[in-house]
């Protein structure tokens, strides 16, 4: 592994990287929900997962080009479902919260006028998915976010051409690993974003961030759906 391909690898991926896709979506969410601290295994999942995808394309090469070419109609397919189901985790969890924030809200007007009162812990997410991946801690976070990527079959399609088409240094150990670097630093940089708008914004204000965001995932869906 040389340096030259290394950066390389970094320069490649990094416009590729901070394209605003599914992935960096849900980083965004991340930091948002949990802070940038508890939120970076995600971002350290989702690089694992590239540099994973970017080894396959090394050594798969042009036959896994060949292998991936008539089966693009079920990738899309698959894709797209993906998409869609990550969409409405986002949402659930957004309006759980939402409602959490109005009946906050309420609680203390009720109270004062003498009226039954609502406590916030009245309503409570539907188990574990009610908040998307705030279950998971630590290692178990990467692991999801390691496991999100991988699902997502257009990363491979996009890394497998990148390797068919060539290049001085594309293809080489070095390269995934600067990819990987790249994923790492775009990432992070989502999850930090998402964590200074958490910080700032109030929970309403931050729930409504959050559905959003989900309508920008279920918007994805349709782009390549559409084709």
């Amino acid at each position: 592994m040389t340096l030259a391909n290394l950066l390389l690898g970094f320069v490649i991926g990094f416009p590729m990287m901070i394209a605003v896709g599914p992935i960096s979506v849900l980083l965004l969410d991340q930091g948002l929900q949990r802070g940038v601290r508890a939120a970076a295994p995600a971002a350290l999942g989702v690089a694992a997962a590239d540099l994973t995808l970017s080894f396959v394309a090394v050594v798969g090469g042009a036959r896994l080009s060949e292998l991936l070419a008539p089966i693009s109609p079920v990738l899309t397919v698959l894709a797209v479902g993906t998409l869609v189901l990550l969409a409405l985790g986002l949402a659930r969890a957004a309006l759980v919260e939402l409602r959490e924030s109005r009946v906050e809200t309420l609680a203390p007007a009720l109270a004062t006028a003498g009226g039954p009162g609502i406590e916030a812990s009245a309503v409570e997410p539907d188990g574990p998915q009610g908040r998307g991946f705030a279950h998971l801690q630590g290692g178990g976070l990467a692991a999801a976010f390691y496991g999100i990527t991988l699902v997502h079959p257009l990363a491979l399609v996009l890394l497998v051409s990148l390797v068919v088409a060539g290049g001085p240094g594309v293809g080489t150990g070095g390269w995934a690993f600067g990819m990987a670097l790249a994923s790492l630093v775009a990432h992070g940089g989502f999850v930090v974003l998402g964590g200074l708008l958490g910080s700032r914004l109030s929970p309403v204000a931050n729930a409504r961030l959050r559905l959003g965001a989900a309508v920008f995932m279920a918007g994805l869906a349709v782009h390549f759906a559409l084709g």
